[in-house]
């Protein structure tokens, strides 16, 4: 019976969040379409910068793959802005001890701005797409494995959801913004193999590629797309990466598990806007 009032406690909880962030995308409507605009014109920045360096032999095959590598970047920089970069926003309007006394987690609250996140996404990623197939034809629609596809993004989603909000939770706990905590975002596009598959980087940069969970959902999503065979096998890659995803969860749980605590027990201070 308990278990049963507390699973019901759980979804109420978790409807009431949702229902907060898409409220919030309905009053800052036209800030949100800013924001889907301006991704937009990042992609193709991004986009146009990096069809430069690709082999006249090779363009259409590595134009796809390079649309993949921006789609999959900027999912992951979305996930760190939006949901890193909101503590101070939580801390300013008061909402942290509210949330506290009505037993909910201000970090469940925190962790809600990847539904902002992901429907940025879901309506400026296809837009670019049908620009994008003036410059790789309609490749760029054929899928090799739809399932494969999916399941990239899916962990790419979920890797840098959890990444974010340690990165909140660090963030309450030393007041400093959770965007200035994350060293390691805009590397991930080459070294973590985001942009570049592993098999085509150096030797040296391949191992290092090769430890980081992000590569290895840029792995699936290009094998996904292309029929691109990830560096260390498919099998090797689906298990791999569903241990990395375990890991992180894990750190993820203990981190904000210690950082209630201390917010319970010390309160919060103000965290810097970036």
């Amino acid at each position: 019976m308990r278990i049963g009032s507390e699973v019901k406690a759980y979804k109420t909880k978790t409807k009431a969040i949702l229902w907060l962030h898409l409220v919030r995308l309905e009053r800052y409507k036209y800030g949100f379409l800013n924001m889907i605009l301006t991704n937009m014109l990042w992609y193709m920045l991004f986009l146009l910068g990096a069809l430069m360096f690709i082999p006249e032999g090779e363009f259409q095959l590595f134009a796809i793959i390079t649309f993949w590598g921006v789609v999959l970047w900027s999912m992951m920089n979305n996930s760190v802005w939006l949901i890193a970069g909101w503590t101070w926003f939580v801390i300013a309007t008061g909402i942290i001890e509210e949330h506290i006394v009505c037993g909910v987690n201000p970090l469940a609250l925190i962790m809600g701005r990847f539904v902002t996140g992901f429907t940025v996404s879901l309506i400026a990623i296809p837009i670019i797409a049908l620009v994008f197939t003036g410059l790789a034809g309609l490749a760029l629609f054929n899928i090799y494995s739809i399932v494969f596809l999916l399941l990239g993004i899916g962990l790419l989603l979920a890797y840098s959801s959890l990444y974010a909000i340690v990165l909140a939770a660090l963030s309450l706990r030393t007041h400093v913004p959770g965007v200035m905590l994350d060293i390691v975002n805009i590397f991930m596009y080459i070294i973590g193999g985001i942009g570049v598959p592993v098999s085509r980087m150096p030797s040296g940069l391949r191992e290092i590629a090769l430890l980081l969970p992000y590569t290895h959902a840029a792995e699936l999503t290009r094998y996904g797309a292309v029929g691109l065979e990830p560096y260390i096998g498919i099998a090797t890659e689906v298990i791999v990466s569903i241990l990395y995803l375990l890991l992180m969860a894990t750190i993820a749980y203990i981190v904000v598990k210690r950082v209630e605590e201390y917010i319970k027990k010390h309160g919060v201070k103000g965290v810097g806007r970036m």
